[in-house]
Formats: C-alpha cells, structure tokens, sequence
C-alpha cells in the first residue's frame, strides 16, 4: 500500500488533491465492479494454481531431504521428523499456539483500534497532529524488539509486556495509515455534502470515514502480520509458553524439527487471520471500484 506524506493534518476542507476522472464517462455514471469472462477465469484459475505450487514445494521437500538425502536433516528436517515432532508434543503445541494467538489477537486488537481513533482525531483537530505527530514519528522508525529489555524490567515475562509491544507496532502503523488515508479523501465529495447543508460532524461521519474504510482495512493485514513478528520475538527473549518460546527452546538443543514445526504453526495462525480480515474486507468494501 502506498502512502503519500502530508505536512498537516486532514481537515474536512483541506484532505488532498481531488482523484483523477475520464472526461468521456459522465459524472452520474457509477464505475462497474463486474468481472468478464477473462477475468473471472483467471481468478478462478488462481486456487487451483496456488495449490498446485504447494504441492511441488512438498514434493520437492520430500526428494531433496528423505528421497535422496541431497540435504542433511540437520540442517532441514525430513517430513518424517516434522511429523513425529507433532505426536511427540501433542498438547503442548495446542497450548503454545493459543497463548501466541492470545496475545497477538489482544495486542493487535487494541492497538489498531487506539491507532485508528488517534489518526482520526489528528486528522480533524490541526494542532493535535502539530502536538503528536513529532513524537510518533520519532518513535516510529524504532524496532518495537529493540524495546524487549526496557519491556522486561516493566512488566516481566508476563503476557503484558508482549501485548504493549504488539500494540505499540500496530497503533503505529494504523495511526499513519489513519491520517494519510483521511488526506487522501477528494474534497469535492466534502465540498458536495457541505452545500447540501452537512455540517462538519456530518461530513465525517457520511463521507470521510466511509472514503477510508478500505485503507483502513488494508492498514489491519499489515499490523495483524507486525503483531505476529513481534510477539513471536518476544517471546523469544522469555515467556513461559508460546511459540517463540517452543522455538528458542528448540534452538539450543538443535531440534530443527521443532524449530520448523513452530515456523509452520505461525505461518498457519497468520494466514488464518489475514485470509478472515480478506473476507471481511472483500464484504465491507465490495462497492468498492477497485475491487
């Protein structure tokens, strides 16, 4: 997603640059969502090819590590050893994997929805962007990981710790994502919805925040991915379960079939909750023209 940077704040009269429009299409004419036939082939041409992928990547993993042992199992386990890891585990993993998504859920949860009440507030009131905005773009640019020993003195191993630095990933992300998407709103919507008689209340409820929705959803994949990385990293540095914690535990005795079974019991948790933001997204903005 690309973001342009603005100098100021989003008011409802100052949001930007209007979109570009055709000249040949009339005003009054809404652009179609409807796919052709071409299209809708492709896309329905993408699932089949998708798994046909993951299929040779397995295929491939099998030959390369238990076919011809062209790679030590040291090195990359065998599907063998992934799997007897899995039996030998068993409910621990189940219990590991829920205390990450756990934390994730909460961390990106309050982070995105404290990050998008901040950027709308910056976006209408000018001198709270002058006030906040310094601050967080100093804070910004900083690994929240690099935080992890002043997080640990503050609130322990507990969960807290690696909720606030989840959060603090997401609220960074969504309270950037919230400002600039509000400066991207065209103000000839907002200039229309002022002369029938909105008021400034109304202008954002009915056509700012709307205007947003996708980008906002947009900022929500990308902050449910951050609070995976983090949490799993902090939980790298001490947690008492977690999947960073099965991992690092893995690590020192070398146990690569572990350490690559937590790899895969992440990538799972985390498609999982960016396909289900997908789904709502694709049902929230499916009036959207870009979709």
């Amino acid at each position: 997603m690309t973001q342009r940077e603005t100098s100021g704040p989003a008011s409802s009269v100052d949001i930007g640059p209007p979109a570009p429009t055709d000249p040949l299409v009339p005003a009054t004419e809404l652009p179609t969502t409807d796919l052709s036939g071409t299209e809708r082939r492709r896309r329905d041409l993408g699932r089949p090819l998708s798994a046909l992928v993951v299929l040779v990547l397995l295929v491939l993993w099998w030959v390369l590590t238990s076919g011809t042992e062209t790679i030590d199992p040291l090195y990359f386990p065998t599907p063998e050893s992934l799997w007897e890891a899995v039996t030998t585990l068993d409910t621990q993993l189940l219990d590991d994997a829920r205390a990450t998504l756990w934390r994730v859920l909460v961390s990106w949860i309050s982070g995105s929805a404290l990050g998008v009440g901040v950027g709308l507030l910056m976006a209408r009131a000018r001198w709270l962007f002058h006030v906040l905005n310094p601050v967080i773009e100093a804070v910004r640019p900083v690994p929240p990981v690099a935080l992890i020993p002043f997080v640990i003195l503050w609130f322990g191993i507990g969960d807290n710790g690696k909720i606030f630095l989840g959060a603090l990933a997401c609220f960074m992300v969504m309270v950037v994502n919230t400002t600039v998407a509000c400066g991207n709103v065209s103000p000839v919507y907002v200039q229309a919805a002022r002369s029938l008689g909105a008021s400034r209340n109304q202008v954002y409820r009915t056509v700012v925040l709307p205007a947003i929705v996708p980008e906002i959803l947009s900022g929500f994949r990308i902050g449910s991915a951050l609070a995976f990385a983090v949490v799993v990293a902090a939980e790298f540095q001490g947690a008492d379960e977690g999947i960073g914690r099965l991992i690092m535990s893995a690590s020192r005795t070398l146990n690569t079939s572990v350490v690559l079974l937590g790899t895969i019991v992440i990538a799972i948790l985390a498609v999982a909750l960016d396909l289900l933001i997908s789904r709502i997204s694709a049902h929230v903005t499916r009036w959207s023209a870009n979709r």
